[in-house]
């Protein structure tokens, strides 16, 4: 028994000589997500795809000439582009107590959406940030 407890020791001892695993050490890159309602109509957001690090409430109302944050998302060594952070995406009103879809990109579509750096010769990776704004016109909704 005392030559297992020994052994059991030797091993515990030999364990916690290891060095810690080297830190991780790279940069993140952020995204923004903004709505730029130019139509005459309010609308809702709803969209589908991994839990963003912000995010609008569904309930929250985008009325027209408003810009708005609908979502952030941002990930170690690159910055995420539309379609990596939604899966789909829709604006909706309500008509007598039904909702109905004015507008969806599903799958998302990047060309769709405006980007803009704080420095147009930032690379797309590393640890910079973009805002990717999307403008609805009324003649995008149904």
């Amino acid at each position: 028994m005392k030559k297992l407890f020994a052994l059991f020791i030797i091993i515990s001892a030999a364990g916690c000589k290891e060095s810690p695993d080297k830190e991780f050490d790279e940069c993140v890159g952020a995204s923004y997500y903004y709505l730029d309602n130019q139509s005459t109509r309010s609308f809702s957001v709803q969209f589908s795809g991994p839990d963003l690090n912000h995010q609008i409430a569904p309930a929250t109302v985008v009325n027209p000439k408003m810009r708005v944050l609908i979502g952030q998302d941002s990930d170690f060594g690159f910055i995420p582009a539309p379609s990596m952070t939604f899966s789909s995406f829709s604006l909706n009103t309500t008509v007598n107590g039904q909702k109905v879809i004015l507008y969806q990109q599903n799958p998302v579509k990047d060309s769709l959406w405006a980007k803009q750096k704080e420095n147009a010769s930032d690379p797309d990776f590393g640890c910079y940030s973009v805002d990717y704004t999307l403008k609805i016109t009324d003649d995008m909704l149904n």
